[in-house]
């Protein structure tokens, strides 16, 4: 028997039919439909389970919401070689490859995985030697709630890139080049190319611009404690930690990927021309 696990954005109500129409497909068809706790409470179908209860035996994963949504479970999925199927809610959705409509069209070529898996690189990132995350997007080392600037050193590879003292500094992959790292000025980057980019954020040095890397090496970033030490680390917008001492922050690339089910060639600059349009639209209304 085929197993899924259906999960959504509790901040999103609308998702709550789509996931319950979407899991009444699945049983009508044998298979055996997993609920994150939430969802099976209102719904009272299938079996009640969570993320960090998944195990290799589920065959796939299917997310509704936007990009957040997706990005919270991102690291549980890609540590147990789990694909996920992302249902876009949402308005920006880059990393969602199909609507509500979709999904009937596509339902057996889903259960009898008749489709593509791409994978998306992801970072290790290590602070201060202890706790390890993965991380989808970007790794934000930032000032925070502190109204005075910081200063960060970055090296790659034991050499120095730069010293930022400014609002902070933002390391991101490939995929995230479209989030975070795009509204502070980065690049758009080709999903699948192999590198991680270094993106200054306001930095009072106005020759400092972000620069980008091999994804071989090891970036570090040390915050100096001597100059307003107060500072603020978000992954994915998902987890964030705030920190009053020295840090150090090592990160690497993941040996674990995300893995997104596509059922169709992947345009990607289709979809962020697309995309880009749509957000400015939903932003400032009107036609671009």
């Amino acid at each position: 028997m085929q197993r899924f696990f259906l999960y959504s954005n509790p901040g999103k109500p609308e998702t709550i039919q789509a996931v319950s129409d979407f899991a009444d497909l699945l049983i009508n068809k044998g298979c055996e439909v997993l609920l994150d706790g939430w969802l099976f409470d209102l719904l009272h179908k299938g079996k009640k389970t969570s993320p960090d209860q998944l195990d290799n035996n589920v065959q796939a994963v299917v997310c509704f919401g936007g990009d957040g949504t997706i990005l919270r479970i991102l690291p549980y999925l890609a540590a147990r070689y789990i694909p996920v199927l992302g249902v876009n809610m949402g308005h920006t959705g880059f990393l969602l490859q199909v609507s509500p409509d979709e999904l009937d069209g596509v339902l057996d070529r889903f259960i009898a995985q008749d489709y593509e898996i791409k994978e998306r690189a992801m970072l290790s990132c290590e602070i201060n030697g202890q706790a390890t995350y993965l991380v989808m997007n970007e790794f934000a080392l930032t000032r925070g709630q502190n109204p005075s600037s910081i200063v960060v050193d970055v090296q790659y590879e034991n050499e120095r890139v730069f010293t930022i003292h400014g609002d902070g500094v933002l390391v991101s992959t490939p995929t995230g080049t479209t989030g975070y790292c795009l509204s502070a000025g980065g690049p758009v980057i080709f999903p699948g190319v192999p590198c991680h980019i270094v993106v200054p954020v306001c930095s009072h040095i106005m020759h400092q611009r972000p620069i980008i890397l091999p994804q071989t090496g090891d970036i570090r970033l040390l915050v100096r404690a001597n100059h307003g030490a107060r500072h603020q680390i978000s992954m994915d917008g998902q987890i964030v930690l705030d920190l009053d001492t020295e840090s150090e922050v090592r990160i690497t690339q993941a040996k674990e990927a995300a893995r997104f089910i596509h059922f169709s060639p992947e345009q990607f600059l289709t979809r962020l021309d697309y995309k880009q349009k749509k957000w400015s639209n939903h932003v400032y209304g009107g036609k671009l």
